[in-house]
């Protein structure tokens, strides 16, 4: 077994037992970065060792996967703004084709798109359907719409790197 100090606040020696193929990753950040951190594992329920393995453990997987998650505020800002453009686009283009902002999907068009030639059962249509860019990009918007709305409503939350969950109800 090693021995490794305790994650607390302040710099005391308190010991604790750990599995033998755990080690010690020793860092020197900031006190003010130290609190911080803290501060958030007891908000998450976690030590602090824990929680900075998890933030690092998201990190990596985020550089393996070729995601950049590292920016300046200038290129966030940049970012959301042509998000911003983009959506004031497409409800300018959804109110002039007289949706009134709202996207209809046609199950004729969609059904009439996916038949072929060749037989196909039901299950087959249903999986090139849902497989479809057009299904997917549509219950993308609608789903992201209804968990903004929930949020706003406080019934929903949202942790990045986690996803969204039910609020807990006191």
């Amino acid at each position: 077994m090693t021995e490794t100090s305790t994650d607390s606040p302040s710099d005391g020696q308190n010991y604790q037992t750990l599995n033998e193929n755990t080690t010690r990753a020793e860092i020197f950040p900031a006190k003010q970065h130290k609190e911080e951190w803290w501060e958030e594992a007891e908000h998450e329920g976690s030590s602090l060792s824990r929680y900075l393995y998890d933030l690092i453990q998201e990190a990596r997987m985020y550089r393996d996967s070729g995601a950049p998650f590292i920016q300046t505020q200038d290129q966030t800002v940049k970012q959301l703004q042509n998000k911003i453009d983009d959506l004031q686009s497409q409800l300018e283009e959804a109110r002039q084709g007289g949706g009134g902002g709202r996207t209809h999907l046609s199950i004729d068009d969609l059904v009439t798109r996916i038949l072929n030639e060749q037989y196909q059962s039901l299950d087959e249509l249903i999986e090139r359907i849902s497989a479809s860019d057009e299904v997917a990009n549509h219950l993308q918007g609608q789903i992201e719409n209804r968990l903004y709305s929930l949020a706003e409503k406080g019934r929903v939350e949202y942790q990045r790197g986690h996803g969204w969950r039910l609020k807990e109800e006191n």
